[in-house]
């Protein structure tokens, strides 16, 4: 249409000239303006053939690229789902204290869990699998980065892979480097927000926890020592812990000098137990104004 449209244009501007109706000049100039038309249009049409072509082609290899990336993570996702079989038919060639410290904040912010572990190796540890505590009573998706989950090692490195990240579920794969081939002291540390939001607003609730670390020469856990330390709010009024089935016992309570309240229990026979602990403040720990 461009080209038929200067054609026409420079049939009547000839037309024009040879009529002598407008001077020479003007006619000169009249068709110098139709041929440069008729270039960009023809220019406009020839790069948008081009640009219709190179978007085809992109579009091709959009989708080329985002089959491959839906096999790379099939893949990928067989691979975590492996190692978390691996983990679950093991049983640990260790034995382990473990202390965690539950740190009830009077926000998210404040809220933190420290895992320390002494791990005694039967006769080397490379890695091994943890749950770590998050909310239950959520509908989000529980990832090692909302949780700022950290591991901390003085003799080598720790490095994390999750191998389930889901609603109200986490899991991750450690890799220790070098392996421990001796006794070895080390802890994680995260924040899991909302997981004493509950507590807060109505002063008490419930945490839970398994022991299900059976070792490979047959005891009915690897644990040596479980303790469990809470550690609540500035408050007047004295926290309560209990845990559910009896098991272990409560070693004292203490209230420190900023008015925090510190809770410690203790099983020093752990048998693969399922550990409930009921705990309540007045207030839900939170001091009023």
């Amino acid at each position: 249409m461009a080209g038929f449209f200067a054609a026409s244009l420079l049939g009547i501007v000839a037309d024009i000239a040879e009529l002598g109706v407008v001077p020479t000049l003007l006619a000169r100039g009249l068709l110098i303006a139709v041929v440069l038309t008729g270039l960009v249009v023809l220019a406009v049409k020839i790069w948008q053939v081009y640009y219709e072509a190179k978007v085809r082609e992109l579009r091709k290899q959009v989708a080329v690229e985002a089959e491959r990336v839906t096999l790379v993570r099939a893949a990928h996702q067989r691979c975590l789902e492996a190692i978390e079989r691996i983990s679950e038919r093991e049983r640990p060639l260790y034995s382990e204290t473990l202390e965690v410290t539950i740190n009830i904040g009077t926000d998210d912010e404040s809220d933190l869990i420290v895992e320390r572990r002494v791990t005694t190796p039967e006769p080397l540890v490379t890695n091994r699998t943890m749950r770590p505590i998050v909310p239950m009573h959520g509908e989000q998706i529980a990832t090692l980065e909302a949780i700022g989950f950290r591991a901390y090692r003085a003799d080598g490195e720790i490095t994390l892979i999750p191998v389930r990240e889901q609603i109200n579920k986490l899991k991750v794969w450690l890799v220790f480097d070098p392996p421990i081939h001796t006794k070895t002291e080390w802890r994680v540390e995260y924040r899991p927000k909302e997981l004493w939001g509950p507590f807060r607003r109505r002063g008490f609730d419930t945490l839970h926890w398994d022991d299900r670390l059976q070792t490979a020469n047959g005891a009915p856990s690897a644990f040596t020592s479980f303790t469990a330390i809470f550690r609540f709010p500035p408050s007047t009024q004295q926290p309560t812990v209990k845990e559910q089935n009896g098991y272990g016992q409560l070693m004292g309570f203490e209230q420190k000098s900023d008015r925090t309240w510190e809770v410690t229990w203790r099983d020093d026979q752990p048998a693969g137990r399922r550990y409930g602990w009921d705990f309540a403040q007045p207030g839900g720990g939170v001091p009023r104004q």
